[in-house]
């Protein structure tokens, strides 16, 4: 039996494409929020923490995305705008009550009257449409009516015609649904999206992100995953393709284990050195000599994806990187490189993380 690869699932992939295509899930799930929206001004996102909250939450994993944002609306007015993604096999009756405690939970934590709750209903229920919860006992009445969408509304082949890249990240989820259980189609469909992705003519950008969101809603088994690879490496040969999700995943990975194997040969070395010199020594001396592979090691796979994306223009940066002496930084940089819309962006938070190292 072969083993199934990690995989980040679908709420991952959801707060992923809903960070990196914000404006564009508007525009095709919301139209009317998106329209009253002020694009010229930025818009921040925020953490809601809101899964500590839910209603029997304790002992139960639900699946679910929540995305809070800060936006300016055409009227001036600051809101703060809910997304919440709710991926269940079987409809939850509480629901509509969890809805209505996240809206509370914000409105008490920040303190902030204008606020907007949407509700994708991401489940394969066509009958579950829940977007009210209502509470009435002897003398009180409590109503909260919310704004939600249902993705099996959407048809397929309309999906498939859309110019907007968030129809892609539906049909992608929508094909996840259909083939769970089912490896074989699951993979014939995920080949399939990605040819979507080579026609379509997306830039490169777009290409890598909705790559990395097809990957993590429809990842299989090592097995099934290598055959995917090989028609990706086939493309790449076709044409000329950015640098790819696959690529992305491996270097990403690549400088998590090589941080972690860094540390571990540090810490090896230092183990056998401290038998002779003095365990204590020894430790100290393994621990820097994986700290320092783990830098080594970050900054190159920081090279490459500047390079890769900026061309050897970006090399320049390496001195001011190279003064950074933190891990988590580099690799928060490392994500940086493969979001940010200009070099320009770039050098300025290199400038800052330097600065402060």
């Amino acid at each position: 039996m072969s083993k199934p690869r990690p995989r980040r699932g679908y709420d991952e992939a959801w707060k992923y494409a809903l960070r990196i295509f914000f404006r564009e899930f508007l525009l095709f799930l919301f139209p009317k929020v998106h329209d009253a929206i002020d694009w010229t001004q930025p818009f921040e996102f925020l953490d809601p923490n809101l899964y500590r909250l839910s209603p029997r939450a304790r002992g139960k994993r639900r699946y679910t995305a929540d995305v809070l944002v800060r936006v300016y609306f055409l009227d001036g007015t600051e809101r703060l705008v809910l997304i919440h993604i709710e991926i269940q096999a079987h409809p939850d009756p509480n629901f509509p009550l969890r809805m209505f405690v996240y809206y509370y939970h914000i409105l008490d934590t920040y303190d902030h009257p204008e606020l907007i709750s949407l509700a994708v209903l991401a489940d394969n229920d066509p009958n579950w449409r829940p977007n009210t919860y209502e509470k009435v006992n002897f003398a009180t009445r409590l109503e909260f009516e919310f704004t939600s969408v249902k993705l099996l509304d959407f048809d397929e082949q309309a999906l498939e015609q859309s110019s907007n890249p968030f129809a892609l990240v539906v049909l992608a989820h929508l094909r996840a649904l259909k083939t769970r259980g089912r490896p074989q189609l699951m993979m014939q469909e995920k080949i399939a999206l990605i040819r979507a992705l080579k026609e379509r003519g997306y830039n490169p950008d777009w290409v890598i992100h909705l790559y990395k969101v097809v990957d993590y809603m429809m990842a299989l088994s090592q097995e099934y995953e290598q055959l995917v690879k090989q028609v990706v490496r086939k493309f790449e040969e076709e044409s000329e393709w950015p640098l790819t999700s696959l690529e992305e995943i491996a270097i990403e990975e690549g400088a998590r284990k090589g941080i972690q194997q860094g540390l571990q040969q540090g810490l090896q070395q230092g183990l056998q050195q401290g038998l002779q010199q003095g365990l204590q020594q020894g430790l100290q001396q393994g621990l820097q000599q994986g700290l320092q592979q783990g830098l080594q090691h970050s900054i190159r796979v920081l090279a490459q994806i500047l390079r890769r994306r900026f061309g050897d223009t970006a090399l320049e940066l390496l001195p001011s990187i190279e003064k950074i002496q933190s891990l988590q930084t580099l690799e928060e940089l490392s994500i940086l490189a493969l979001e940010t819309p200009s070099l320009e962006a770039f050098a300025q938070a290199v400038e800052a993380k330097a600065t402060n190292a």
